[in-house]
Order: structure tokens, then C-alpha cells, then sequence
């Protein structure tokens, strides 16, 4: 059974920089032929000899397994939960395991702003398999933007542009997140921030921190920094700078009193570090913010 949509689209859609083309779902079908022919020329492929589109196109799958190849990826089996991104002119292929099959959903785009988020996101054509997991974010999103596709209301096509947004993001970031879900020290890193949180006027110990989230001080920094990007003692540091910047621009607490409010040894210290954190000194970016 399959769902697709083909799109036309005006210069007035061109103009926001992405247009969809295509939106679609199928189930396919142990021992089935694939692709069906429900497909225009333009999309039509073999999985003897492939294809290449004018456009982009995410691709999740969502039951079965079956295997994907293109220029840059040498040929790669796919399970469920897999997202593959389609760089437009770039020969790929695809098909399902003929005795399982599997069931997909697709969307594709093109424009400069689409091309622009390609590079921003998925900038490394050799890795064009995201493993996501089965996540509800995306049956969503490619069931409203089927939905929107499907009725063609005014502006539908800049509703869908904000599809492809949640889209391309989900697939980033759950790619990045997945190997955390589920993983019981992050529930020690959770731990940690808030206790940092809850102590920022204190100079408080890393060590301490680590013996709050429950681990030795090696493993809790080397997880904390590959968890948040920042080391513990420079995450802690960069939540008192933003309490400092709520601080100058919603209070008139002097220097001083923000420095003392936040744990610092001195309000010169205090001046010296909001430099270096934010270009400016505190009164600098008070005026400049006021």
C-alpha cells in the first residue's frame, strides 16, 4: 500500500527557498516488486542500475531492512529506524530485503535554502546513514506533511517547509542522542547540572559534583564533556556567566554584589572572567544591552 504525493510548484514557493516535491509512505511487501510504478520518469530507478534526482530527499525507514549505496557509500545494509539523506545529482540506489521488504516514508526538497541546510547538517556525503531509532517526532512529521500536501490549502507549501525543518533536525539530533537514551549515566549527568544549577553562588569542587552524579572524577568529566560538549568546571563557569548577563540586565545589583551573589573570589576576578567570557566588561554589556 503506498501514499504519494507529487507536487507542483510556483516561482511565489521558489522565492522561500525550499520547495517539497514529493511527499510519500509505502508498505512493500515480502517478494514484491520494487519500486512500484507509482512514480513519474523523473523518479523512477532499478535496483540494477539506480538513479540520480535534481532534488533532495530523506528517506526513514520504519519496518523491515533492506540495503542502500550511492557514489560516497559503498553498499550498507538498512534496518528500521534508519534515516538515508539523497544528495541531489548524486547517483544512489536502494531497495528492501526481498524476503522481508520493509516500509519507508520520504520527502523531497529542493532550493538554496534546502541546499544550505544539506551543508549545515549533513555535510559529509560519505555517512549518509542516521540510525534514529523508531521515534514519534518523525511519523509525525511525515504524516502532517502528507496530510498538508494532500489538501493543498493556500500556503500549504511554506507549511511544509516547516516539515522538512523538524525533519532534517530529528534526524541530526536523535542520530546524536540515541546511543544516550536509555543510558543510566546520564541520569548522573543530569544530576550533576542540577546541582551546579542549585549551588552557582558557591565555588564548588568538580570532584563533588562527580560524587553527587555517583562516579569517579575521570569518567564523570570524560562523560560530561562528550554529553554537553563542555568540560564540567567550564559548563559551571558558562552557567554563572548567564546569571551574571540576568543579573546585570534585570537588577541593578552593583559588580560587587553580583560577584558576591555568584561565588567569586573578588569582583575584580569576577570583571575579569565576564571579559573573557563576553567580550565585554559587566558595565560595558549592561550599557550596551540597556
Amino acid at each position: 500500500m503506498a501514499t504519494i504525493k507529487y507536487l507542483l510548484t510556483h516561482d511565489s514557493d521558489s522565492r522561500w527557498g525550499i520547495t517539497v516535491n514529493t511527499i510519500g509512505m509505502q508498505n512493500v511487501a515480502a517478494g514484491s516488486t520494487y519500486p512500484t510504478s507509482d512514480h513519474p520518469g523523473d523518479y523512477l530507478f532499478s535496483p540494477q542500475k539506480g538513479r540520480v534526482l535534481r532534488e533532495a530527499q530523506i528517506v526513514y525507514i520504519t519496518k523491515g531492512s533492506g540495503w542502500f549505496e550511492s557514489v560516497h557509500q559503498p553498499r550498507t545494509q538498512l534496518r528500521a529506524g534508519d534515516a538515508v539523506v539523497l544528495y541531489p545529482y548524486e547517483w544512489h540506489n536502494y531497495a528492501p530485503d526481498s524476503e522481508i521488504g520493509w516500509a519507508e516514508a520520504w520527502i523531497g526538497f529542493a532550493g538554496e535554502v534546502a541546499n544550505t541546510l544539506l551543508q549545515k547538517f549533513f555535510p559529509d556525503k560519505s555517512h549518509p546513514i542516521f540510525h534514529v531509532g523508531m521515534t514519534d517526532i518523525l511519523f509525525y512529521a511525515f504524516e502532517q506533511a502528507y496530510d498538508a500536501a494532500e489538501k493543498m490549502l493556500p500556503a500549504y507549501q511554506q507549511q511544509l517547509i516547516g516539515y522538512v525543518g523538524l525533519i532534517i533536525t530529528t534526524v541530526y539530533s536523535r542520530s546524536l542522542q540515541l546511543p544516550y537514551i536509555g543510558n543510566p549515566d546520564m541520569n548522573g549527568i543530569n544530576v550533576a547540572i542540577k546541582y551546579m544549577r542549585q549551588h552557582l553562588n558557591e565555588g564548588i569542587r568538580m570532584e563533588n559534583v562527580a560524587a553527587e552524579a555517583g562516579m569517579g572524577y575521570s569518567k564523570f568529566r570524560k562523560i560530561f564533556k562528550e554529553y554537553t560538549g563542555f568540560a564540567p568546571a567550564q559548563y559551571f563557569l558558562h552557567l554563572k556567566m548567564e546569571r551574571a548577563k540576568d543579573y546585570l540586565l534585570n537588577t541593578d545589583l552593583s559588580c560587587k554584589e553580583i560577584s558576591y551573589r555568584l561565588g567569586f573570589d573578588s569582583a575584580p576576578y569576577f570583571n575579569k572572567m565576564f571579559r573573557l567570557y563576553e567580550g565585554l566588561t559587566p558595565m560595558e554589556f549592561r550599557s550596551s544591552e540597556g
